[in-house]
C-alpha cells in the first residue's frame, strides 16, 4: 500500500516537473520569437529606409540630368537664334514666334535637310526689286521649321536681318500651288519681295506660297 502511494507522489511529482519545463519552455520561446520578430522588424525597418533613400537618390539624380539636358537645349535654341556670325542673315516671323539663320546660297548647310534654304534664283534682300525666295519644311520633324507658316494670314509681319539692316515686309498674298519640282510665284515685279515656301498642311500634293512685299529698311 506504501509503495504504491509512493508510486503516486512520484508519478505526480513527474507530471508537475513536466508541467513546470513545459512553462518554463513555453516563456523561453516566447521570449526568442518575441526577440526574433523584433530584430526582424528593425531589419524590414531598415532595408525599406535604404530602399526609399535610394529611391529619392535616383529621382534626384533623374531630375538633375533632366534640368541639365532642358539647359543645353537652351543653349542651343541661344545660339541658333543670335549666331549672326556663320548666317549670311536671319529670318523672323513675330505672329509664330520664328527665328532662324540661313546661309550663303554656296553653303553646305543651305539645305533644307538641315536648315530652311535661299534658292540659288533668288536674290539677297539688299537687291532692288528683288525676290529672296526661301523655301522650308513642313510637318511634324525635327527639320520641320516652317512647320507653323499655315497660321499666318495676309497681312501678317517678317524681317530680315541682313548685313547690318533690318528689312521689314508684309504679306499680300497667299496661295497653294501643285508640288511638281516647279513653282509659280506671282509677285509685284516693282516691288522688292521675300517669297516663303513650304508644303501645304495636311495635303501632300501641294505647296503653298507666302508673297510679302519689303516696307522699310532700318
Amino acid at each position: 500500500m506504501n509503495e504504491k502511494k509512493l508510486k503516486k507522489k512520484i508519478l505526480f511529482s513527474l507530471i508537475l516537473i513536466t508541467i513546470g519545463i513545459s512553462l518554463l519552455l513555453n516563456d523561453y520561446v516566447v521570449e526568442k520569437r518575441e526577440k526574433v520578430f523584433s530584430q526582424t522588424n528593425l531589419e524590414l525597418t531598415r532595408l525599406l529606409n535604404e530602399e526609399e533613400e535610394k529611391a529619392k537618390a535616383i529621382e534626384a539624380k533623374k531630375q538633375e540630368e533632366l534640368k541639365k539636358e532642358e539647359e543645353k537645349k537652351e543653349e542651343k535654341t541661344t545660339t541658333q537664334i543670335t549666331d549672326y556670325e556663320t548666317y549670311v542673315g536671319i529670318l523672323e516671323i513675330p505672329k509664330i514666334n520664328f527665328s532662324k539663320g540661313f546661309y550663303r546660297k554656296e553653303s553646305s548647310l543651305n539645305n533644307v535637310k538641315f536648315n530652311i534654304k535661299i534658292l540659288d534664283s533668288s536674290n539677297y534682300p539688299n537687291e532692288e526689286k528683288g525676290n529672296t525666295i526661301i523655301i522650308g519644311h513642313s510637318g511634324n520633324y525635327s527639320n520641320s521649321y516652317f512647320a507653323l507658316l499655315y497660321q499666318l494670314e495676309v497681312g501678317d509681319t517678317a524681317t530680315i536681318t541682313y548685313e547690318n539692316k533690318k528689312y521689314h515686309y508684309k504679306i499680300v498674298n497667299i496661295y497653294d500651288d501643285t508640288k511638281d519640282g516647279t513653282v509659280t510665284i506671282y509677285r509685284d515685279e516693282s516691288k522688292t519681295c521675300l517669297t516663303l515656301i513650304t508644303c501645304t498642311k495636311d495635303d501632300e500634293t501641294k505647296q503653298t506660297i507666302y508673297i510679302l512685299e519689303l516696307e522699310n529698311v532700318e
